[in-house]
């Protein structure tokens, strides 16, 4: 009689493992998304060059990334974009930088598969500036940055695969800026806002 109980609760056991299998198999696991978003840098320059009142603008870019779900409610992201911003000294023009932060972030979706599914997410951000220019300074440059990156954000869904996105990244770009040969500490940590369409198949 034992034997047979436990033959049955091995078997309910097996037949709830396998419909938790199925259930966790039964999802879109590649999105693919557009968003728009808006830069805001929260730059700080090395207290040396105070005096400059140094700003970097913002900007406005379309955003593409892709992701994936290894798990119903755990996914990976990655994000591509290009940022031009305006270098500003004492409130006036004085050259410019163009940005590529390529940024892979890990995410959890405690409400996956809701019509309402926020997420929030953490991982790691390379920053590559290029033809950044100051002024006629050939020396200016302003070096790569390794950090993390932390965001939150929602899906909704709009019909079968489509979603509405709403999204928001800090991004942690602490870097070096070369003027006349010499180098300053630069934090760029740039905020951004994003909202977009997304696609899961």
């Amino acid at each position: 009689m034992k034997r047979m109980y436990w033959c049955c609760a091995a078997l309910v056991l097996s037949l709830g493992l396998a419909a938790m299998v199925h259930a966790e198999d039964d999802y879109k696991k590649f999105g693919v998304r557009i968003r728009a978003i808006y830069v805001m840098p929260a730059e700080s320059f090395d207290n040396k060059l105070s005096a400059a009142n140094a700003k970097v603008s913002d900007d406005v870019i379309p955003e593409l990334d892709l992701e994936y779900f290894f798990l119903k409610k755990l996914s990976t992201e990655l994000i591509a974009g290009v940022t031009r911003n305006d270098i500003k000294i004492n409130g006036s023009f004085a050259g410019s930088t163009w940005l590529l932060p390529p940024t892979l972030t890990v995410k959890y979706h405690p409400l996956a598969g809701d019509l309402v599914s926020p997420y929030v997410g953490f991982g790691l951000n390379v920053t590559f500036p290029f033809n950044s220019r100051l002024n006629g300074d050939k020396s200016f440059s302003i070096d790569n940055s390794v950090g993390w990156a932390a965001q939150a954000g929602t899906d909704i869904r709009i019909k079968d695969n489509l979603y509405f996105n709403i999204d928001y990244k800090y991004i942690n770009a602490d870097t070096k800026v070369k003027i006349g040969g010499d180098k300053y500490n630069l934090d760029l940590n740039p905020h951004l806002f994003g909202i977009g369409v997304g696609y899961r198949f």
